[in-house]
């Protein structure tokens, strides 16, 4: 008899329906990339060797000659970092190709790196799928070096058989990146592009000109404040989540020998944190590897220094010993519970009713703490929901916010003044249907955060 009433309870338990799904919704891809979160880019190439952001198409392949190249060191700095991904240019707009391409002379087979017999594409891929770092490639459309791109139709076909080979050679990949740099009023065959990804790589991600992932719209890695992942494009609402892409040296995305004056301090890539992951972005930072084929020392180092503040300050988070209420839980259901939202799993999550679009959740500590970081995630994997909120304390018998949102979407960030309160809340106060969370966090920032501003 107990037995039966226990699988009584259980079968109860997640009876009310889960909130229907609000389309646009992520695909499983871009839900696995936007809970990634960080990712490396590294840009490298014959313009490595020449002091320049941008080279012609005509600079010489034999002074492309790293003396300690070592694209495992890449990965390895990546992982240690936090960074989940990492996309490597395998062609930028000089046409020069850092695997031996059977489709043009412009490659590292014409360098005397390694004999002409070297892949810093393979080199890159190879470590990627061996330390669990997902693996990108940027291919740069435009190309300056290539005879046949003055002619559309042939260019394209010539492109599609550089992708044939990035996509067949170098196992699975996650992300494939095209620039839409300079190719104003040249016609590509896009589509054809995107069949023969899908054909060959079916999971892989097609980013910034592509209908996967967007380009946030600057190369300062920030995101705006409000930060809608549903867009339209070709005249229908599509889910189409933001990429942030900026250098860690300040206007350099390769390696210049004079470089090391523009490296961004510590302050300035906190800042982009919180503006780019900290609004529901992905963040993608450039790291440049240096004439040595090695990311240069002074560069690791800094990303080394965010990666450590980054984890003193998340380390505690203050609502997991708090007891958490809501004003609406969705069917009085157990599944729904406001308590879901610190379990610290991708399928928990906090819901209301279906008619309810205003609502809190409040964060209780049983004694008065003091905090200035309050994060919140929605489960977008059923729409992004929430189009306003605020963050908010106690003050007499009502609540005074200390800090007000539009979207949360994946990752919502807010930062203020250190507050010392027992009780903290997230008010919601518009959303497009009713509200799903899926993590709350509260936290004191590193003081190593506050040192670096001075």
């Amino acid at each position: 008899m107990d037995l039966f009433l226990s699988t009584l309870f259980s079968a109860c338990l997640g009876a009310t329906p889960a909130p229907a799904p609000l389309p646009p919704v992520p695909t499983p891809q871009q839900l696995a990339w936007q809970q990634m979160e960080f990712g490396m880019f590294c840009h490298f190439g014959i313009n490595t060797f020449h002091n320049m952001e941008w080279t012609d198409g005509t600079k010489d392949p034999k002074t492309f000659n790293p003396t300690e190249c070592n694209p495992r060191q890449w990965v390895e700095v990546a992982k240690a970092a936090g960074m989940k991904y990492l996309v490597v240019t395998a062609k930028h707009h000089d046409g020069f190709a850092l695997y031996p391409t059977a489709y043009s002379d412009y490659s590292v087979k014409a360098s005397p790196w390694r004999d002409g017999r070297g892949d810093v594409v393979r080199e890159v891929a190879d470590a990627c799928h061996e330390l669990g770092v997902m693996f990108g490639f940027y291919l740069s459309p435009w190309d300056r070096h290539e005879p046949k791109y003055a002619d559309p139709p042939a260019y394209d076909e010539h492109f599609r058989n550089m992708l044939r080979e990035l996509l067949g050679n170098y196992g699975k990949v996650g992300v494939v990146w095209f620039d839409g740099a300079r190719s104003e009023g040249h016609v590509y065959d896009w589509d054809s592009y995107y069949a023969l990804i899908r054909e060959m790589q079916p999971d892989a991600l097609i980013a910034i000109c592509g209908p996967d992932i967007r380009w946030v719209g600057n190369e300062d890695g920030v995101a705006p404040d409000t930060l809608w992942n549903v867009q339209e494009r070709d005249g229908q609402q599509v889910w189409w989540p933001a990429e942030c892409d900026v250098p860690i040296r300040r206007g350099q995305w390769f390696y210049h020998t004079n470089g090391e004056r523009k490296l961004r301090s510590l302050a300035e890539l906190l800042e982009i944190f919180y503006r780019s992951i900290g609004h529901g972005a992905v963040l993608l930072l450039n790291i440049s590897p240096d004439r040595r084929g090695l990311l240069p020392e002074a560069d690791v180092a800094r990303l080394a220094e965010l990666n450590a503040v980054i984890s003193e300050t998340f380390r505690t988070n203050l609502a997991q010993s708090a007891k958490v209420t809501a004003s609406n839980t969705r069917g009085g259901d157990a599944a729904f519970a406001s308590e879901r939202t610190i379990e610290g799993r991708p399928d928990a999550y906090w819901a209301a009713d279906d008619d309810v679009t205003e609502a809190w959740l409040e964060l209780d500590f049983g004694e008065a703490r003091t905090f200035d970081r309050f994060a919140a995630r929605e489960h977008i994997a059923l729409g992004q929901r929430v189009a306003a909120h605020r963050i908010e304390i106690p003050d007499g018998d009502g609540w005074t916010a200390i800090s007000e949102g539009t979207t949360i979407g994946y990752n919502r960030i807010h930062r203020f003044p250190a507050t010392t309160a027992r009780r903290v809340r997230l008010h919601i106060t518009q959303s497009r249907a009713c509200p799903t969370i899926q993590a709350l966090g509260v936290y004191k920032a590193s003081p190593r955060e506050a040192a670096a501003k001075e």
